[in-house]
């Protein structure tokens, strides 16, 4: 009797499309990072050239700087959450899922202060209204997910509908290291695994 041997089945594109004119599948961290990681970071480290946002920042981490115990205890508690998450999804450890962890984290971090506080006071400095240059931020922040990552249409929206909801949350609570950890977690949740892993 002959063993029939089951191949596994092959992960679907869950996020981004096929070949089109923006390029071919991304499947490699380095991909990632060239294409979406690194231009975001670039563009991170511009805002503070330009007068105003530097404030602007400090001001967002005031409450993180006032209590470094509470935010250094909940950063933790946060990472080793998410770190045995990715871990426990496919029941095993590696440097990569953590690099990975550490990366979503360090990449929320410099997006939500590009698209939650630089890009929305710039547009407010120039006279635009404060939920219209949120409503503009969102619409940049989907199409770079559209562009950069490859990412189908209906996540794009949904990253612009999430671009909404943590503006509202920056406007409650005017504290980007709390808005970062729900994009952190959000990030996580939604690709859990390293490039070349996922859909």
């Amino acid at each position: 009797m002959q063993k029939s041997v089951q191949t596994p089945p092959s992960r679907t594109r869950r996020l981004q499309r096929d070949k089109d004119f923006t390029g071919g599948r991304l499947s490699s961290f380095r991909e990632v990072f060239l294409r979406h990681g690194l231009p975001g970071l670039s563009l991170a480290v511009l805002c503070f050239a330009v007068p105003g946002l530097p404030t602007a920042f400090l001001e967002g981490l005031a409450r993180g700087l006032a209590n470094p115990a509470l935010y250094g205890g909940g950063f933790v508690l946060v990472f080793l959450a998410l770190a045995g998450y990715a871990c426990l999804i496919d029941g095993r450890w590696s440097f990569a899922r953590l690099g990975w962890v550490v990366y979503l984290g360090a990449l929320s971090f410099w997006e939500e202060w590009v698209f939650r506080l630089a890009l929305p006071h710039m547009l407010e400095g120039a006279g635009i209204s404060v939920w219209l240059a949120a409503g503009l931020s969102a619409l940049v922040f989907g199409g770079a997910h559209y562009f950069t990552l490859r990412w189908k249409l209906q996540w794009c929206v949904g990253a612009v509908i999430g671009s909404l909801l943590l503006s509202r949350q920056m406007q409650v609570h005017e504290d980007l290291l709390l808005i970062s950890a729900f994009h952190w977690i959000a990030t996580l949740l939604n690709t859990p695994r390293p490039p070349g892993q996922n859909g």
